[in-house]
This record gives C-alpha cells, sequence and structure tokens, in this order.
C-alpha cells in the first residue's frame, strides 16, 4: 500500500471549510478529478448533523465527500490522492 501523500485530518479540515477540487486514482486505476465539499451548506438537510463525523471516525482510509458536480455522496481512498486545492465556495452558492 502507498504512503498517503496528503495528511487524512488536513484533507478533512479542508472539505469542512472549503469546496476542493481533489485528484485520485479509482480502484480500477482510473485517473478522476472530483469537486466536493463536507460543508453543511451544501449537503442535503438529512446529512447536515454529524453525518461525516460519524462516517469517517469507523473509516480511516477513506473520505465520503459530496460531489458539487453530480449532487452526490462519492469516496476516495487517502492513500490514491494526487492532489488537493481549495476552491472558493461562493463560486458554487446559489
Amino acid at each position: 500500500m502507498n504512503e498517503p501523500k496528503y495528511e487524512r485530518d488536513v484533507i478533512l479540515n479542508e472539505l469542512r471549510n472549503n469546496v476542493i477540487e481533489v485528484s485520485f486514482d479509482k480502484d480500477n486505476g482510473q485517473p478522476r478529478v472530483m469537486r466536493c465539499t463536507l460543508m453543511k451548506y451544501f449537503l442535503p438537510e438529512s446529512y447536515k448533523e454529524q453525518a461525516d463525523v460519524n462516517f469517517h471516525a469507523g473509516h480511516p482510509n477513506v473520505l465520503a465527500v459530496w460531489d458539487i458536480d453530480n449532487q452526490g455522496w462519492r469516496s476516495f481512498k487517502i492513500d490514491s490522492v494526487r492532489m488537493v486545492q481549495a476552491l472558493d465556495p461562493l463560486l458554487f452558492k446559489q
């Protein structure tokens, strides 16, 4: 298994405070770029209360995130992350 390029807690902090663009390799080896977040503003009402805290406590190697473009939950493995970049959340607010 690869040593993660990014620390889990750093990515989680960015997700909870920003929209980020993350580049990673899917399980099948294909590269993927996703714009995602855990900011409460973007999450469906039913998930806003402690949803990401509960999931992430039990899954230390995987991050579940809200995909801004597809409006749904997606996940990726931390050790597959190639790049993380914070984006301005105001660009995505409606």
